[in-house]
């Protein structure tokens, strides 16, 4: 009996596919734990609510916004909140632990160390977890498991706290940039570099030699990088309104949620459709957040590997009143960010939701043409990234497989 109940959690939590722990483990600490819970009479079965999830991605995508998280760090930021509930859930299936009391733990934990420098919403945390826990109470949930609940979600919270702090993406680097030539990006003096360093950021369930690596750009010099700039100057000149409202759509600059903000809104909003189980859903959220920051971490690797300089920088050279209709982001040209992300979002999506290919895909190079017709990036930029992207997502997706 007790093995049939183990099969039937099973499916129902991770139905969509094998899932995995990504950063926790089962430690001493967990196990003894795990070995205090009792069984609970008469208990109703028991699972991530989605109010719970819907609270913790909303007090966190706050935090982002108000303190001005770059598209790099919101992704990392979202990928170790949703990676803490997921492992947490994973890690004690089966077991009577009341779910949004280890959820709101473990995100706490998390959340508590990404914004360390912003007390509101610290105190904002710290109330929705005993609110949580208080709900629990009030369903009649035994004290002795709710205790218990709160110490597994903090213990995992803490191991991807742990796991965060030796990542990488506290290092700063100042970085030794090439001798100028046509097609070299320049920094604009006075101006640092967005995270130079971030293509050293240890990435989730991927070895970071292995991460997938950008297909070589044209050599500046060469008739392919001509056509480049021949195209990008014809795409200037159709600018108008509907280019304008694209380009803003996907702009995602620092006080927004950001490009991986966008696409977890995409994902978010058909998983209701589908009406998920809030569990399912923040398994797949996880595998999405984690391709979309490794992306970031391999495409940041390339940037400050190639140095591609950037259309404004060619223009400048024949037409110094010539402006961006977006500014241009202070690191080189090739790949695209915001093509390596959608690339990695949009294979994820359609790992999971196949039949909806075709829109994860459209959205996909929607995103990757806007940094085009913003004026900012060439188009190989974004057919580079996009590949580059869904290569990530692939290892992501690999990655899922294994125990």
């Amino acid at each position: 009996m007790r093995i049939l109940l183990w099969v039937l959690v099973l499916v129902g939590c991770w139905g969509l596919g094998q899932s995995r722990a990504w950063i926790a483990t089962p430690t001493p600490a967990l196990r003894g734990l795990l070995e205090q819970l009792k069984p609970v009479e008469g208990q109703p079965a028991n699972s991530l609510s989605w109010e719970t999830l819907d609270e913790l991605q909303r007090l966190e995508l706050l935090g982002i916004q108000t303190q001005m998280f770059s598209p790099l760090r919101t992704a990392r930021a979202l990928a170790l909140l949703t990676v803490a509930i997921h492992d947490a859930l994973y890690l004690t299936q089966g077991r009577p632990v009341e779910a949004n009391v280890l959820a709101a733990y473990a995100a706490q934990e998390v959340m508590l160390y990404l914004h360390p420098t912003f007390p509101n919403l610290k105190d904002a945390v710290r109330q929705t977890a005993q609110a949580i826990y208080r709900q629990a109470q009030a369903q009649g949930w035994p004290e002795p498991n709710l205790k218990i609940s709160q110490a597994l979600g903090r213990q995992v919270g803490l191991q991807v706290v742990a796991w965060g702090r030796q990542d990488g993406a506290a290092r700063q680097i100042i970085p030794t940039y090439p001798a100028p030539a046509p097609g070299v990006w320049v920094l604009p003096l006075g101006r640092p570099a967005v995270e130079p360093g971030w293509g050293g950021v240890r990435p989730i369930g991927v070895a970071p030699e292995a991460l997938a690596k950008a297909p070589p750009p044209p050599a500046w010099d060469s008739p392919a990088f001509a056509r480049e700039r021949a195209l990008f100057w014809e795409e200037q000149a159709k600018l108008d309104e509907a280019g304008r409202q694209i380009a803003d759509k996907w702009a995602g600059d620092p006080g927004t949620v950001t490009p991986a903000g966008l696409w977890q809104e995409a994902a978010l909003e058909i998983l209701r459709q589908r009406r998920l189980e809030a569990t399912q859903a923040v398994a797949i959220l996880a595998v999405l957040n984690i391709a979309m920051h490794n992306a970031n971490i391999a495409c940041w690797r390339d940037k400050f590997t190639y140095y591609v300089a950037r259309p404004e920088q060619w223009v400048r050279s024949f037409d110094r009143r010539w402006q961006p209709y977006l500014r241009t982001p202070k690191h080189p040209s090739y790949p695209s960010g915001h093509s390596v992300m959608s690339g990695a979002a949009a294979t994820v999506l359609t790992h999971f939701f196949p039949e909806e290919a075709p829109t994860w895909e459209a959205l996909a190079r929607e995103a990757s043409y806007s940094r085009v017709i913003a004026g900012i990036h060439w188009f190989v930029d974004g057919s580079g990234g996009l590949e580059q992207g869904r290569q990530v997502a692939r290892q992501v997706l690999e990655a899922l497989q294994k125990p």
